[in-house]
């Protein structure tokens, strides 16, 4: 018998699971469905798997990782990601097609901050 340590390990599309996108401190999670949305693009037009590295963060966690106060990733509408076999940079062209709002590139932490801000593009790189 299979046991799940998660109550979240709830299988939300056909290549991502609840689980993915909880707060690693608490185990609550928030995910916007537009969000999932376009992860679920993002994953068919680069056709390899999507690590999500940081999903929901729960204020505690939030300032434990030194977030911004206003994070996307505090309701739900903000990931970290990583793809293994492809470079930042075309999963940045992938990401910009698909028309995520903020994009933030990390190349030296290997990865790429995507959100759905409902107005505005912000781009940024660190």
């Amino acid at each position: 018998m299979l046991m799940v340590n998660s109550i979240n390990h709830i299988r939300i599309a056909e290549h991502f699971c609840l689980d993915e996108f909880q707060c690693p401190c608490c185990k609550k999670v928030m995910l916007h469905p537009l969000l999932l949305q376009k992860l679920k693009c993002l994953r068919f037009k680069a056709d390899k798997t999507v690590i999500i590295n940081s999903g929901f963060r729960c204020p505690d966690y939030n300032r434990k990782v030194n977030g911004v106060k206003v994070s996307y990733h505090l309701l739900g509408m903000a990931v970290d990601i990583h793809v293994p076999g492809m470079s930042l940079k075309d999963l940045l062209l992938i990401a910009k097609e698909i028309g995520f709002k903020g994009i933030g590139f990390y190349p030296k932490r290997n990865f790429l901050h995507l959100d759905i801000r409902p107005t505005g593009q912000a781009r940024w790189q660190s």
